[in-house]
Protein backbone atom coordinates (compact mmCIF):
# COMPACT_ATOMS: atom_id res chain seq x y z
CA UNK A 1 0.00 0.00 0.00
CA UNK A 2 1.52 3.35 -1.06
CA UNK A 3 1.97 6.27 1.70
CA UNK A 4 -1.15 8.36 0.11
CA UNK A 5 -3.20 5.88 0.01
CA UNK A 6 -2.67 4.57 3.65
CA UNK A 7 -3.36 8.51 4.32
CA UNK A 8 -6.63 8.91 2.60
CA UNK A 9 -7.82 5.24 4.11
CA UNK A 10 -6.59 6.75 7.75
CA UNK A 11 -8.55 9.86 6.79
CA UNK A 12 -11.56 8.22 5.74
CA UNK A 13 -11.43 5.74 8.74
CA UNK A 14 -11.24 8.40 11.33
CA UNK A 15 -14.28 10.17 9.93
CA UNK A 16 -16.26 7.30 10.13
CA UNK A 17 -15.47 7.02 14.12
CA UNK A 18 -15.90 10.60 14.39
CA UNK A 19 -19.42 10.56 13.24
CA UNK A 20 -19.99 7.48 14.74
CA UNK A 21 -19.06 9.02 18.13
CA UNK A 22 -21.62 12.04 17.12
CA UNK A 23 -24.63 9.88 16.47
CA UNK A 24 -23.64 7.93 19.53
CA UNK A 25 -23.59 11.07 21.66
CA UNK A 26 -26.19 12.84 20.20
CA UNK A 27 -29.05 9.66 20.44
CA UNK A 28 -27.74 8.53 23.82
CA UNK A 29 -30.52 7.64 26.14
CA UNK A 30 -31.01 9.43 29.64
CA UNK A 31 -29.04 8.26 32.37
CA UNK A 32 -26.46 6.25 30.02
CA UNK A 33 -23.18 7.94 30.81
CA UNK A 34 -21.31 4.65 32.41
CA UNK A 35 -22.05 2.66 28.86
CA UNK A 36 -21.78 5.81 26.45
CA UNK A 37 -18.21 6.64 28.12
CA UNK A 38 -16.94 2.50 27.62
CA UNK A 39 -18.25 2.80 23.54
CA UNK A 40 -16.41 6.01 23.55
CA UNK A 41 -13.40 4.70 25.12
CA UNK A 42 -14.04 1.34 22.93
CA UNK A 43 -14.31 3.21 19.56
CA UNK A 44 -10.80 5.67 20.73
CA UNK A 45 -8.49 2.43 21.26
CA UNK A 46 -9.96 1.16 17.89
CA UNK A 47 -8.88 4.12 16.21
CA UNK A 48 -5.51 3.83 18.11
CA UNK A 49 -4.70 0.52 16.70
CA UNK A 50 -5.91 0.74 13.40
CA UNK A 51 -3.12 4.00 12.90
CA UNK A 52 -0.79 1.86 14.42
CA UNK A 53 -1.63 -0.91 12.14
CA UNK A 54 -1.88 1.63 8.85
CA UNK A 55 1.63 2.90 10.10
CA UNK A 56 3.38 -0.12 10.49
CA UNK A 57 2.69 -1.78 7.23
CA UNK A 58 5.96 -2.29 5.17
CA UNK A 59 6.22 -0.66 1.94
CA UNK A 60 7.04 -3.32 -0.76
CA UNK A 61 8.08 -0.52 -2.98
CA UNK A 62 10.93 0.70 -0.38
CA UNK A 63 14.12 -1.30 -0.71
CA UNK A 64 13.66 -3.27 2.57
CA UNK A 65 12.36 -6.62 2.39
CA UNK A 66 8.54 -6.84 2.48
CA UNK A 67 8.54 -10.29 4.59
CA UNK A 68 10.80 -10.56 8.25
CA UNK A 69 12.96 -12.99 6.68
CA UNK A 70 16.00 -12.90 4.24
CA UNK A 71 16.05 -14.85 0.86
CA UNK A 72 18.90 -17.03 2.45
CA UNK A 73 17.17 -17.77 5.26
CA UNK A 74 16.64 -21.70 6.00
CA UNK A 75 12.60 -20.77 6.31
CA UNK A 76 12.38 -19.79 2.90
CA UNK A 77 14.77 -22.50 1.34
CA UNK A 78 12.52 -25.17 -0.54
CA UNK A 79 13.13 -29.32 0.92
CA UNK A 80 15.21 -30.99 -1.83
CA UNK A 81 12.43 -33.51 -2.28
CA UNK A 82 10.51 -30.69 -3.66
CA UNK A 83 9.86 -30.14 -6.93
CA UNK A 84 11.54 -27.66 -9.14
CA UNK A 85 8.74 -24.86 -9.73
CA UNK A 86 10.71 -24.22 -12.68
CA UNK A 87 12.07 -26.64 -14.76
CA UNK A 88 14.01 -25.86 -17.74
CA UNK A 89 11.02 -27.32 -19.89
CA UNK A 90 8.02 -28.62 -18.08
CA UNK A 91 4.81 -29.63 -20.20
CA UNK A 92 2.87 -26.57 -18.62
CA UNK A 93 5.35 -24.36 -19.90
CA UNK A 94 5.79 -25.75 -23.17
CA UNK A 95 1.72 -25.36 -23.73
CA UNK A 96 1.74 -21.95 -22.64
CA UNK A 97 4.87 -21.19 -25.12
CA UNK A 98 2.61 -23.00 -28.05
CA UNK A 99 -0.73 -20.62 -27.34
CA UNK A 100 1.62 -17.35 -27.46
CA UNK A 101 2.75 -18.84 -30.58
CA UNK A 102 -0.94 -19.36 -31.96
CA UNK A 103 -2.50 -16.01 -30.25
CA UNK A 104 0.62 -14.15 -32.32
CA UNK A 105 0.26 -15.74 -35.12
CA UNK A 106 -3.89 -15.05 -34.93
CA UNK A 107 -3.40 -11.33 -34.32
CA UNK A 108 -0.75 -10.66 -36.66
CA UNK A 109 -2.06 -12.80 -39.23
CA UNK A 110 1.14 -14.82 -40.63
CA UNK A 111 3.08 -17.84 -40.00
CA UNK A 112 6.49 -16.58 -39.26
CA UNK A 113 5.46 -14.74 -36.65
CA UNK A 114 3.94 -17.36 -34.41
CA UNK A 115 7.28 -19.91 -35.35
CA UNK A 116 9.32 -16.97 -34.26
CA UNK A 117 7.77 -17.97 -30.63
CA UNK A 118 7.83 -21.24 -30.32
CA UNK A 119 11.40 -20.94 -32.03
CA UNK A 120 13.97 -20.40 -29.03
CA UNK A 121 12.26 -23.18 -26.87
CA UNK A 122 12.72 -25.43 -29.40
CA UNK A 123 16.37 -24.71 -30.34
CA UNK A 124 17.45 -24.66 -27.16
CA UNK A 125 15.33 -28.27 -26.11
CA UNK A 126 16.98 -29.68 -29.07
CA UNK A 127 20.38 -28.35 -28.21
CA UNK A 128 20.85 -29.62 -24.93
CA UNK A 129 19.46 -33.22 -25.72
CA UNK A 130 22.05 -33.23 -28.44
CA UNK A 131 25.01 -32.07 -26.01
CA UNK A 132 24.08 -34.23 -23.87
CA UNK A 133 24.54 -37.07 -26.36
CA UNK A 134 28.16 -36.38 -26.61
CA UNK A 135 28.05 -33.27 -29.58
CA UNK A 136 29.53 -29.92 -28.80
CA UNK A 137 27.10 -26.82 -28.78
CA UNK A 138 28.77 -25.16 -31.83
CA UNK A 139 28.20 -28.21 -33.73
CA UNK A 140 24.34 -28.54 -32.97
CA UNK A 141 23.76 -25.38 -33.39
CA UNK A 142 25.28 -25.30 -36.77
CA UNK A 143 23.25 -28.61 -37.31
CA UNK A 144 19.78 -26.47 -36.63
CA UNK A 145 20.61 -23.70 -38.74
CA UNK A 146 21.80 -25.98 -41.42
CA UNK A 147 18.80 -28.03 -40.79
CA UNK A 148 20.56 -31.51 -40.61
CA UNK A 149 19.21 -32.58 -37.51
CA UNK A 150 16.96 -34.13 -39.30
CA UNK A 151 15.43 -35.60 -42.55
CA UNK A 152 12.09 -33.44 -42.45
CA UNK A 153 12.30 -29.95 -44.06
CA UNK A 154 9.34 -28.91 -42.29
CA UNK A 155 10.19 -28.95 -38.47
CA UNK A 156 13.78 -28.21 -39.77
CA UNK A 157 12.14 -24.71 -41.19
CA UNK A 158 10.24 -23.96 -37.33
CA UNK A 159 13.58 -24.46 -36.10
CA UNK A 160 15.90 -22.94 -37.80
CA UNK A 161 14.13 -19.36 -40.12
CA UNK A 162 17.13 -20.12 -42.70
CA UNK A 163 15.88 -23.19 -43.79
CA UNK A 164 13.45 -22.88 -46.55
CA UNK A 165 10.34 -25.37 -46.36
CA UNK A 166 9.33 -27.37 -49.13
CA UNK A 167 6.84 -26.11 -51.76
CA UNK A 168 3.44 -26.44 -50.48
CA UNK A 169 0.41 -26.68 -53.53
CA UNK A 170 -2.28 -23.65 -53.36
CA UNK A 171 -4.30 -25.38 -50.89
CA UNK A 172 -1.84 -25.30 -48.09
CA UNK A 173 -0.80 -21.66 -48.93
CA UNK A 174 -4.71 -20.52 -49.12
CA UNK A 175 -5.30 -22.45 -45.39
CA UNK A 176 -1.59 -20.74 -43.72
CA UNK A 177 -3.22 -17.09 -45.28
CA UNK A 178 -6.63 -17.92 -43.56
CA UNK A 179 -6.00 -19.57 -40.26
CA UNK A 180 -2.51 -19.28 -39.68
CA UNK A 181 -3.09 -20.40 -35.88
CA UNK A 182 -3.53 -23.88 -37.16
CA UNK A 183 -1.06 -23.88 -39.69
CA UNK A 184 1.64 -22.65 -36.79
CA UNK A 185 -0.15 -25.66 -34.28
CA UNK A 186 0.20 -28.19 -36.77
CA UNK A 187 3.93 -27.04 -37.46
CA UNK A 188 4.69 -27.06 -34.22
CA UNK A 189 3.68 -30.44 -33.23
CA UNK A 190 5.61 -32.05 -36.25
CA UNK A 191 8.39 -30.09 -35.00
CA UNK A 192 8.23 -31.72 -31.63
CA UNK A 193 7.69 -35.17 -32.56
CA UNK A 194 10.85 -34.63 -34.65
CA UNK A 195 12.82 -33.12 -31.63
CA UNK A 196 11.78 -35.84 -29.37
CA UNK A 197 12.95 -38.43 -31.85
CA UNK A 198 16.27 -37.01 -32.28
CA UNK A 199 16.73 -37.12 -28.44
CA UNK A 200 15.84 -40.13 -28.36
CA UNK A 201 18.41 -41.93 -30.74
CA UNK A 202 20.73 -39.18 -29.21
CA UNK A 203 20.57 -39.54 -25.37
CA UNK A 204 21.98 -43.01 -23.97
CA UNK A 205 19.35 -45.43 -22.71
CA UNK A 206 18.53 -46.31 -19.41
CA UNK A 207 19.18 -49.48 -18.28
CA UNK A 208 16.36 -51.63 -18.20
CA UNK A 209 13.70 -49.34 -20.47
CA UNK A 210 13.18 -51.94 -22.73
CA UNK A 211 13.44 -55.08 -20.56
CA UNK A 212 10.45 -57.25 -21.31
CA UNK A 213 7.98 -56.73 -18.64
CA UNK A 214 6.03 -60.03 -16.71
CA UNK A 215 2.77 -59.93 -16.63
CA UNK A 216 1.26 -60.85 -13.57
CA UNK A 217 -1.08 -64.16 -13.76
CA UNK A 218 -4.36 -63.61 -11.16
CA UNK A 219 -5.35 -66.73 -10.31
CA UNK A 220 -9.55 -66.64 -10.88
CA UNK A 221 -11.09 -66.74 -7.23
CA UNK A 222 -13.19 -70.09 -6.24
CA UNK A 223 -16.88 -68.35 -6.52
CA UNK A 224 -15.45 -67.74 -10.46
CA UNK A 225 -15.32 -71.69 -10.66
CA UNK A 226 -18.09 -73.96 -11.88
CA UNK A 227 -17.16 -77.81 -13.11
CA UNK A 228 -17.23 -78.34 -16.37
CA UNK A 229 -18.87 -81.51 -18.78
CA UNK A 230 -15.69 -83.05 -18.78
CA UNK A 231 -14.63 -82.63 -15.07
CA UNK A 232 -13.04 -79.70 -15.15
CA UNK A 233 -12.60 -76.58 -13.97
CA UNK A 234 -13.67 -73.40 -15.89
CA UNK A 235 -14.70 -69.99 -15.45
CA UNK A 236 -17.97 -69.63 -14.41
CA UNK A 237 -18.13 -65.90 -16.36
CA UNK A 238 -16.67 -66.10 -19.72
CA UNK A 239 -14.38 -62.29 -19.69
CA UNK A 240 -14.46 -62.08 -23.34
CA UNK A 241 -18.30 -62.50 -23.68
CA UNK A 242 -18.98 -58.86 -22.96
CA UNK A 243 -16.17 -58.09 -25.68
CA UNK A 244 -17.95 -60.61 -27.90
CA UNK A 245 -21.41 -59.97 -27.32
CA UNK A 246 -24.35 -62.46 -27.11
CA UNK A 247 -23.92 -65.45 -28.83
CA UNK A 248 -26.90 -67.14 -31.30
CA UNK A 249 -29.12 -69.43 -29.60
CA UNK A 250 -28.44 -72.99 -30.28
CA UNK A 251 -30.20 -75.45 -31.64
CA UNK A 252 -31.51 -78.53 -30.16
CA UNK A 253 -30.20 -81.99 -31.69
CA UNK A 254 -33.60 -83.41 -31.82
CA UNK A 255 -36.60 -81.56 -33.44
CA UNK A 256 -34.32 -78.21 -34.24
CA UNK A 257 -35.94 -76.08 -32.00
CA UNK A 258 -34.51 -73.70 -30.58
CA UNK A 259 -33.62 -72.91 -26.74
CA UNK A 260 -31.75 -70.89 -24.19
CA UNK A 261 -27.68 -70.51 -24.62
CA UNK A 262 -25.85 -73.46 -23.42
CA UNK A 263 -29.00 -75.97 -22.28
CA UNK A 264 -29.65 -79.33 -24.43
CA UNK A 265 -31.26 -81.25 -22.04
CA UNK A 266 -34.80 -81.00 -23.61
CA UNK A 267 -36.05 -78.71 -21.67
CA UNK A 268 -38.13 -76.81 -24.48
CA UNK A 269 -39.38 -80.40 -25.44
CA UNK A 270 -40.76 -80.93 -21.90
CA UNK A 271 -42.12 -77.38 -22.11
CA UNK A 272 -43.93 -78.65 -24.86
CA UNK A 273 -45.67 -81.89 -23.93
CA UNK A 274 -46.82 -80.22 -20.96
CA UNK A 275 -48.63 -77.40 -22.59
CA UNK A 276 -50.34 -80.09 -24.66
CA UNK A 277 -51.43 -82.36 -21.76
CA UNK A 278 -52.51 -79.28 -20.23
CA UNK A 279 -54.77 -78.28 -23.64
Amino acid sequence: MSRLRAVLVAIVGVAFVAVGITIGLATRPTGSNGATGGVILLALVALVVGLWKIRGTPDASGAGPAVPWADDDRFATPAPERTDREPPLSSDGLARVVERAGRTAREAETVDDGLAVVRPVLRETLCDALVQGGRTRADVRAAIDGGNWTDDRVAASVLSSDVEPPPRPFRDRLRAWLFPERVVRRRTRRAMGAVAEAADEALPSVPGQTAPRSVPVLQPRLEELRRGAGGELQRAVDPDAIARGPGPSRRHRGDGTTGSPGRGDGTADRRDDQEVSDA
